[in-house]
């Protein structure tokens, strides 16, 4: 047996490890192979070797290959394999010394084959039945043990593949929004701005045109002053729909989020749905949120889940006092909007939603909704009848 300092485990460690086989098994080595579509790579081994994870073996070519392929174990007297990089993680210095070797099948939950456990040891000393049994004790543990964790390696390719997809659907979503503002801005928004420009000049050369009339005729004086009120008329739908277009662009897309990030995007957010008449809306930001770490599509989506509240607040609640707050509690972002708003039943409104099939309820809570699950944030809304409503939403960082 090879001597050294071995790795230690605890006793009561579910899945033995090399260094605990070599003991187990009186070998001089002992290499784990996992299988990763149609090669074998060395997941553990002992004495350990600094060029183990390259070593890679086809299925079906050599011992170890072809354990992998049959499924039936396999004791050597004397081997030597003919992979340069196998031989020597086996401690064989040329290509004519051989060891004794042991190769068992490894499988999982559904009597697959995920892996293979080898042995070596001196050709003077080979392995026997009991050494067999002994391994085939600990293969399955061993199985269940690289099957696990292959399915957690897959299911953290999977997040992370969902992870990366999601970052570039809220991209590509804030790209369009941004697309369409800059839009909106260079194209109607130019186009009314001179429509009423020129409905202003057109009103005051009705004016000029009025007031050099020397007709005495009542009705002339009457259709010069209806040219007027239709032209002023007409600057006020344009004045309209100029600031109609602006705010949708705001909405859209923030520059203030791209520029200077979530609070400033939030406080400019709040400046602008804030009027003279509207409700009081305040604003309470942790300094100690520590904001700067939110991924990028994380704090768009929070930035529409806030635009989102505050639109219910004001629009549907009818709210007199709103506060929107940002604040870290532990690991996590916590976004809150409270308002005393006229509320509402969650259950009755959860149900109204489920049997409206013509789609006439509001699509606001279930926007808020979509876009915490979009970002895996935690959403917790409490409200009720005239006791207006709480918005929480906890994004783990």
């Amino acid at each position: 047996m090879t001597s050294g300092p071995a790795r230690t485990t605890s006793p009561n460690a579910a899945v033995p490890t090399a260094a605990d086989l070599v003991e187990r098994l009186d070998a001089r080595g002992v290499l784990i192979f996992a299988l990763n579509d149609q090669d074998l790579t060395v997941v553990d081994i002992w004495p350990e070797h600094p060029a183990a994870e390259t070593l890679t073996l086809p299925i079906g070519f050599g011992v170890t290959g072809m354990v992998a392929r049959t499924g039936d174990p396999v004791m050597l007297r004397a081997d030597s394999p003919r992979n340069e990089l196998h031989r020597r993680l086996m401690g064989l210095d040329s290509s004519t010394q051989t060891v004794a070797r042991l190769c068992v099948p490894l499988r999982g939950l559904s009597n697959n084959i995920v892996g293979v456990l080898t042995a070596h040891r001196s050709p003077h000393y080979p392995f026997d039945e009991s050494d067999l049994a002994t391994a085939e004790t600990v293969a399955p543990v061993l199985g269940l043990g690289l099957h696990a964790e292959q399915l957690w390696r897959a299911v953290n390719h999977h997040s992370t593949e969902r992870d990366r997809l999601i970052r570039q659907a809220v991209s590509a979503q804030e790209a369009e929004r941004r697309r369409i503002a800059f839009d909106l801005h260079d194209g109607v928004t130019t186009a009314l701005a001179s429509m009423a420009f020129h409905l202003s000049s057109a009103d005051l050369t009705v004016s000029a045109l009025a007031a050099r009339d020397d007709s005495d005729d009542p009705a002339r004086k009457q259709n010069f002053e209806r040219a007027r009120a239709e032209l002023v008329n007409a600057r006020e739908l344009a004045d309209l729909a100029y600031n109609q277009t602006r705010a949708a662009i705001s909405g859209l897309h923030s520059l203030v989020l791209d520029d200077l990030g979530l609070v400033a995007a939030i406080e400019s957010l709040v400046q602008n749905v804030a009027g003279e008449s509207g409700p009081s809306i305040e604003v309470h930001v942790d300094p100690a949120a520590g904001v700067e770490d939110i991924p990028d599509h994380a704090a768009a989506a929070l930035y529409r889940i806030a635009q989102e509240a505050l639109a219910n607040a004001i629009k549907h609640a009818e709210a007199e006092r709103i506060v929107l707050s940002l604040r870290r509690v532990g690991d996590s972002i916590v976004l809150g909007c409270s308002d005393d708003g006229k509320g509402f039943d969650p259950a009755e409104r959860r149900a109204a939603r489920a049997g409206d099939a013509g789609g006439a309820q509001h699509f606001g809570m279930s926007s808020i909704a979509e876009r915490c699950a979009i970002i895996e944030a935690s959403l917790r809304v409490e409200s009720g009848p005239d006791r207006g409503t709480i918005v929480l939403v906890e994004l783990p960082i």
